[in-house]
């Protein structure tokens, strides 16, 4: 991980440009939301004065689990972002600029790349209709049944008496929590 430590403190560093290729190893050390992936991402100095601005573009895919299904999906990422960094007494992270210590004089990137790649990730990560895993789908189709009171629910391999024990409330013997029972009574009002 040193390949993605800059010193800020070295000469020529403005205009500079470093290019990382970055593999399943890296994101395997993240031990994050993205399992693997190939990404090309590129890092230029675009000013190294009071504050050094570093541009960093990402490009290529990643695999992340399907939120629906949970098998992996391959997701194409395509980012640019910008960091600022300056100098200071000790390490601080204000939101939109980074202060690194002046004695230290170094920062690592790599943590930055993967933010701003898992931050250019959709919200929900899901296949497109009809390409999840089917055994799962099937498997999450029986449970939702099941849980609803619903037909596959009596055809399925759960028997009447367990379909019944699943629903709490208005048919189950069960108390109903007191925070559902104001629903309920508006429930009924209407």
């Amino acid at each position: 991980m040193d390949t993605y430590e800059i010193d800020l403190l070295s000469r020529g560093l403005e205009g500079k440009t470093l290019e990382y290729d970055i593999d399943d190893a890296f994101f395997g050390r993240r031990g994050g939301l993205i399992q693997r992936g190939k990404v090309h991402s590129t890092v230029t100095c675009v000013s190294a004065n009071a504050i050094y601005k570093f541009l960093i573009q990402s490009v290529g895919t990643i695999i992340v689990p399907c939120d629906r299904c949970l098998s992996d999906l391959e997701l194409r990422i395509e980012t640019t972002d910008m960091l600022s960094v300056k100098l200071g007494d000790e390490y601080a992270d204000e939101g939109d600029c980074v202060i690194v210590p002046e004695a230290e004089g170094r920062i690592d990137l790599a943590q930055f790349i993967y933010e701003f790649i898992v931050l250019s990730m959709p919200i929900t990560c899901c296949h497109e209709p009809g390409k999840c895993d089917e055994t799962m789908m099937h498997e999450l189709s029986r449970h939702q049944s099941i849980r609803s009171g619903g037909e596959d629910a009596e055809h399925g391999d759960s028997s009447d008496s367990d379909a019944h024990e699943v629903g709490v409330g208005e048919d189950s013997d069960e108390p109903v929590d007191a925070r559902w029972a104001v629903l309920k009574t508006l429930k009924d009002k209407l």
